[in-house]
């Protein structure tokens, strides 16, 4: 059995493995096949990260750890279909808020050396069929205040407080009757409210912020204005939802006015009234989402991915997660934060192969087979407009402070050295003069892989002595070429999209890749010279 049958034979079993696989995958659990098809579920992951009270701890004394944090709620287009906790010694406790809908995960550790991370994660799926109306009005509280009945949406505890001190009620009543002699019925004072409450420079709107504490932003004006003045309204807090792939989001504030028997959103863009189904809730109040003690200093991401896996959404949903191996142990099960990484490295067979067919069947020369795939990678944050010039100018640099450590006769790995730390230097140049330039690249050039350009400089220095300039230009522009076109391949939304929801596939790749590897014939570029050289060979026997 020669090689090259053996190599047919492993490309064959390769691809009918990942076949069987794929395929089954597209019938049994319904992923999407396309990357554009509409999403109906999502991946909502919140990640805390805690340092504990070091000057306690260092003292040999143990303080006890509490964290409330405020967890998303089911609202009239959205509802939770699953939910999970990795929170290490820390004890939890979920209860709900009294007279509102927020609910409240406690967490609380006696010791919390080891408990450096807390991880919630929760299923979103959009709501059918939802008919304007149908949502729930919680229960406002009440309170009496100064002999008048003022009614609270979801007003925190410490809006209450303040509301018992001295307010400028000369200038809320100014405020009000402004927005009064502007509106015509309810919703139009809401507008005019809201259009008071961004007046940011009025002296008015300033005494009743400071009187708030704190309580600065719009909504949370625009609410307490209108509680005085008899309008249910409450401040919401939620993210945004968005058919894309993985992202970490901010928390997003809106106002939200009762009208009849449901709440309407105060859309600040456009200044109209609608329902609540553009984001989803996480909890209501001004309040901030977490509150910890006995934490020196604790930070919040949050990260969400749209649900590719429809079938493994069911599965949880039926609670008959175990029927489906090939859902369970997948990239789609790993904590977002990996998802993000594997995005990326599930791309750089694909670069790889795209890279291999240029050399090996094209004859393309390039600075190695490696070197180009990662450029490509480098230009997805860059783009091509800023990441070639890049490239070139650092190279080019590089080349020159090469050429100057020649003459001193370094040594190879001293010398690697060196250019690796004047290839650092030159891209925090780049970066500081571009930040003064108000060109927001920073982040983009950090990105190259520093490493390979240094090892493309010191091969280019190689090539240029041993190949001369001519040889070393071609080849330089051969790694451009080649990275273009695997730039061109990994940002295809279709490409990203089966790498990920269907790793099998790279079996495919890497079987077409041992064929590839097996290819002995002449390549493209050669038929190109053997054709030149028969036409001068025919015009030296005519």
């Amino acid at each position: 059995m020669n090689r090259t049958f053996r190599a047919w034979l492993l490309a064959l079993f390769l691809i009918a493995i990942g076949l069987t696989i794929f395929i089954h995958k597209l019938t049994a659990s319904d992923i999407p096949l396309l990357p554009n098809q509409a999403y109906r579920s999502w991946y909502v992951e919140a990640k805390l990260s805690l340092n504990s009270n070091q000057s306690l701890l260092g003292s040999g004394l143990t303080q006890p750890s509490t964290i409330q944090f405020y967890l998303p709620q089911e609202s009239q287009r959205y509802r939770i279909v699953d939910e999970d906790f990795t929170d290490g010694k820390f004890e939890r406790q979920i209860q709900a808020v009294n007279n509102s809908s927020n609910r409240l995960a406690i967490f609380t550790s006696q010791d919390d050396a080891d408990s450096n991370f807390i991880f919630y994660r929760a299923i979103v799926r959009r709501k059918d069929a939802v008919k304007p109306g149908t949502e729930e009005v919680p229960i406002s509280g009440r309170r009496l205040i100064n002999q008048e009945l003022v009614r609270f949406g979801e007003n925190t505890a410490r809006v209450k407080d303040n509301l018992q001190e001295n307010l400028p009620t000369a200038e809320i009543n100014a405020l009000l009757n402004i927005a009064r002699q502007q509106s015509s019925d309810r919703l139009s004072f809401v507008q005019q409210i809201y259009k008071l409450a961004l007046r940011t420079d009025d002296i008015r709107v300033q005494a009743i912020q400071r009187n708030l504490r704190n309580q600065e932003s719009t909504p949370e004006l625009a609410v307490f204005l209108l509680n005085q003045a008899n309008i249910p309204a409450r401040v919401g807090n939620g993210i945004l939802l968005r058919d894309k792939e993985v992202y970490s989001t901010d928390f997003i504030q809106w106002l939200e006015i009762q009208l009849g028997d449901r709440w309407l959103v105060f859309d600040p863009i456009d200044f109209n009234f609608r329902e609540q189904d553009r984001y989803l809730t996480w909890w209501y109040g001004s309040e901030r989402v977490l509150q910890a003690k006995g934490i020196n200093n604790i930070t919040l991401e949050v990260v969400v991915q749209p649900n590719i896996d429809k079938g493994l959404n069911q599965a949880i949903r039926e609670g008959e997660k175990a029927l489906n191996i090939l859902l369970d142990y997948s990239l789609l099960n790993l904590p977002l934060a990996n998802q993000r990484i594997f995005q990326v490295l599930v791309l750089v067979p694909i670069g790889a192969l795209v890279i291999s067919i240029l050399h090996q069947i094209i004859g393309l020369p390039t600075f190695g087979t490696f070197t180009p795939i990662l450029i490509a990678l480098s230009f997805r944050e860059t783009g091509l407009l800023v990441g070639i010039p890049l490239f070139i100018l650092v190279v080019i640099i590089g080349l020159l402070i090469r050429s100057y450590l020649n003459r001193l006769q370094l040594l190879i790995v001293p010398r690697l050295a060196a250019i690796l730390t004047a290839t650092v230097l030159v891209m925090g140049a780049l970066a500081i003069i571009m930040e003064h330039l108000n060109i927001n690249l920073g982040l983009s050039i950090s990105l190259f892989p520093i490493v390979i350009l240094a090892m493309t400089i010191e091969r280019a220095a190689v090539a240029w002595e041993e190949q001369g300039p001519r040889e070393t230009i071609i080849a330089g522009l051969g790694s451009i070429f080649a990275a273009v076109i695997g730039y061109f391949c990994i940002i295809n939304a279709y490409v990203q999209h089966l790498a990920f929801a269907f790793p099998e596939l790279l079996l495919l790749v890497l079987a077409v890749t041992i064929l590839v590897g097996r290819y002995n014939g002449y390549k493209l570029i050669e038929y190109f010279r053997f054709k030149s050289l028969q036409r001068q060979l025919n015009q030296t026997e005519a």
